[in-house]
């Protein structure tokens, strides 16, 4: 019987058993990408990196309710009260989406609820994306007057083409697992409550692979977006600084909707 390895960095548990890492997400109510979440992933992105014996990565979130939702609101009000808060905070997260993206095994996303707003940022990093059928999808910022800021922008045009993704972010419209699987932003969509376990048999088939073919040709496959990703971040941090993000931030705390002065 194979040995199971299991760690936890916070919130984040890591499991690694048959050359197979699934990495699970458990930060009620939604699992929300606030300090804890981040570096939580950050290290176990870092311990996987150096593990030549784990050869598939399977991402998960706990509960019905997200795969991972986007920033803490809190913190990000926080974050805006300080000089360069948002600056290097921006940096930082999207360091650590990066370590995602960059890991040199396949990596799997399992999403077992909605992954919306940076929760579909990180689904992004992944090579191969599964999904539940009652989960809905969409980069909807643009509602708060804000952009995405974690990738979206430059792995959704990538994933499912440029004019399908603008018309998804500009109108900050969610989508269903079936219409999301149309567009190929999800690979498949899995019976009710099977995601994950069809997560760990594509993984396991990874694994039973040659280990050095598989990766170069993940390395193959991936594009440098290093240039666009910064230049995403320096519009994200432009549009962070305006009177309507303060706006959209406002009435999402107060619950009530924005009014926009588009400036």
């Amino acid at each position: 019987m194979s040995e199971v390895v299991t760690e936890t960095y916070g919130p984040v548990s890591l499991s690694v058993e048959d050359g197979v890492a699934v990495v699970l997400v458990d930060s009620p109510p939604v699992n929300a990408m606030g300090r804890a979440v981040l570096e939580g992933l950050g290290g176990v992105a870092v311990r996987l990196r150096k593990d030549e014996s784990v050869r598939a990565v399977v991402l998960t979130g706990a509960g019905s309710k997200a795969f991972m939702a986007g920033a803490d609101i809190s913190e990000f009000e926080e974050l805006r009260a300080q000089p360069d808060g948002m600056d290097r905070h921006s940096a930082w997260a999207g360091g650590v989406l990066a370590d995602w993206a960059n890991m040199p095994q396949p990596l799997i996303a399992a999403v077992q609820a909605s992954a919306v707003g940076g929760g579909l940022e990180i689904a992004l990093t992944a090579d191969i994306i599964l999904s539940e059928p009652s989960a809905k999808f969409g980069l909807p910022e643009v509602k708060l007057g804000l952009i995405p800021g974690g990738g979206g922008t430059q792995r959704l045009p990538r994933r499912i083409g440029p004019q399908v993704a603008m018309e998804l972010m500009v109108l900050g419209t969610i989508i269903d697992a079936a219409r999301a699987e149309q567009l190929g932003l999800v690979n498949h969509v899995s019976e009710p409550d099977a995601v994950l376990a069809d997560a760990r048999r594509m993984a396991a088939k990874i694994a039973g692979m040659p280990r050095v073919a598989v990766q170069a040709l993940k390395r193959a496959t991936h594009e440098d977006l290093g240039q666009a990703l910064a230049a995403e971040r320096e519009i994200f941090l432009d549009v962070a600084r305006s009177e309507d993000f303060q706006e959209g931030l406002s009435a999402f705390v107060e619950k009530r909707t924005p009014r926009f002065t588009h400036r």
